[in-house]
């Protein structure tokens, strides 16, 4: 079977520069960001000043073209396999033609995401926090992509992920996460590309970027999306908070009813805390995840 490799837009300055790479669509069920990564490919000629751009997008093709979060060829999350393997499954192959080819040859990475079908996020910039130097940069260019959340994960990235390979290979690198659901909304459109192109302007490699127009609410956590509360018995979800609000301590966040309405489980929050994933589905089953909070303490 050939090795699937997406195409790689690169766009160049006449002056030396970085270079930054960004993904888009490695899961392929979320739209916002590889439509705002071609948008950027699209634009960018007529706008960089110094330093190379490369850009992927969609990054899993066959996903892409069949809006599944993961390949139809052998089943895997590409966000789940990285650094891949050149003699791997499908999946493992484009994950090491994508770090070879990209990641390994970048100054800074930016990967596009979104909450994608299942899940609805507000939008955000994540990256993993540290005393290393690539960690401090990558604190200081999320504040600079200036997302409505910065969330902050301290220590390095789970295995499998983009980020991964950035932090084991010392490059600074951000991720962004959209609504998702399948929908495209223009004020997160407007929050990759103006977010890209201000971490692009404090590289030097643009003139200029949008103002930013509001504060980023900072807040704490581990952010892995494969984790956190949990439903503890079947039957239908019924959300009493929404993605991006603040919950007391104590305060209910959703409750599970049965097909009658008859209250099962109740879900609280064990901290004062910020909703940054929710589900979309109602219906769910014994260990689905419900949603995932972070704090706006640091821990």
């Amino acid at each position: 079977m050939p090795v699937e490799i997406p195409e790689i837009i690169t766009v160049t300055s006449q002056n030396a520069g970085p270079t930054v790479a960004i993904l888009a669509g490695v899961h392929g069920d979320e739209y916002e960001g590889v439509i705002a990564a071609l948008s950027l490919a699209r634009e960018l000629p007529q706008e960089l000043v110094s330093g190379t751009v490369k850009i992927v997008s969609p990054a899993h093709p066959s996903a892409w073209q069949n809006c599944n979060r993961v390949s139809p060829v052998d089943g895997a999350n590409l966000a789940r396999v990285f650094p891949g393997s050149e003699n791997g499954s499908a999946t493992e192959q484009l994950a090491h033609a994508i770090t070879e080819q990209v990641i390994k040859h970048a100054d800074v990475l930016i990967d596009l995401h979104s909450a994608g079908t299942n899940f609805e996020m507000p939008f955000l910039c994540g990256f993993h926090s540290g005393t290393h130097s690539w960690c401090k940069e990558s604190e200081r260019l999320a504040n600079v992509f200036h997302a409505d959340f910065t969330w902050h994960h301290n220590g390095e990235p789970n295995y499998g992920r983009s980020l991964t390979v950035a932090y084991e290979q010392q490059i600074p690198a951000i991720y962004i996460e959209g609504h998702g659901g399948r929908s495209i909304r223009r004020s997160d459109l407007v929050g990759y590309t103006d977010g890209v192109r201000r971490v692009l302007q404090d590289l030097k490699m643009l003139s200029a970027a949008p103002n930013i127009v509001h504060d980023s609410i900072q807040v704490f956590g581990d952010g892995n999306t494969d984790a956190g509360l949990v439903a503890t018995i079947d039957g239908y979800l019924v959300p009493r908070v929404q993605v991006g609000e603040r919950v007391p301590s104590g305060e209910v966040i959703a409750e599970i009813i049965d097909i009658s309405g008859v209250v099962l489980s109740t879900l609280c929050a064990t901290q004062t805390c910020y909703i940054m994933l929710f589900r979309r589905d109602a219906k769910v089953s014994t260990g689905d995840t419900i949603c995932i909070t972070a704090s706006d303490l640091r821990s």
